[in-house]
């Protein structure tokens, strides 16, 4: 079982969803798993079947995948938050996506199986995964929204403002890739908006 220490973050994140009773609560601990991950590693590689949700407990990572011999950033996860492959999760068919360590990581597993578990024994663990889940889908269409009909220079805009931690904790290269833009158009862009500041 995890330790108190190691429970605090969850289960504060969990309480924005659901009110687990003591007992659901007591099971949702013993439930979990720690890991470590080092720096650059990974949690998650292209080609397995994701196994787990993952909370992030200290660490950040980034989710990419290959196209074409070339890395594509998808998303990036901080401490406090949950990372996994959803669509790997639910069909049980292998991942596209690569979960590397941005900075050496310390996660609470959550088995595929003990999910499952978790959803047999509760109602309220099914609103539980729920809510996460059109959390997660929130995400997903805002990203896909930002991609369609904003300019690099908007998402830019937008990423500083909705996710400060990107910016403060990303090397530029994976935050252009994340952008849709090579790095040389983001610096013409961070470049770009000094400037205009000085105006």
């Amino acid at each position: 079982m995890v330790s108190d220490e190691d429970f605090v973050r969850i289960k504060e994140y969990v309480y924005r969803f659901v009110d687990f009773n003591a007992e659901d609560l007591a099971q949702f601990r013993g439930m979990l798993t720690k890991r470590y991950v080092p720096k650059g590693r990974f949690l998650l590689e292209a080609g397995q079947v994701c196994s787990h949700v993952a909370f992030i407990n200290k660490g950040h990572f980034r989710s990419f995948s290959m196209v074409q011999d070339e890395e594509i950033t998808y998303n990036f996860f901080f401490d406090g938050n949950f990372i996994t492959d959803y669509p790997s999760l639910l069909s049980r068919q292998p991942s596209t996506e690569t979960h590397q360590a941005l900075e050496d990581a310390e996660l609470l597993l959550l088995e595929y199986s003990e999910m499952q578990r978790g959803y047999n024994s509760s109602h309220m663990w099914e609103r539980f995964g729920r809510l996460i889940a059109e959390f997660i889908i929130i995400g997903i269409a805002q990203r896909n929204r930002s991609l369609l009909f904003m300019s690099p220079e908007e998402r830019y805009l937008d990423l500083m403002k909705t996710r400060p931690k990107v910016i403060a904790n990303i090397p530029q290269q994976y935050i252009a890739a994340y952008l849709g833009i090579q790095p040389e158009s983001l610096s013409r862009i961070r470049k770009r908006l000094a400037e205009s500041k000085k105006l």
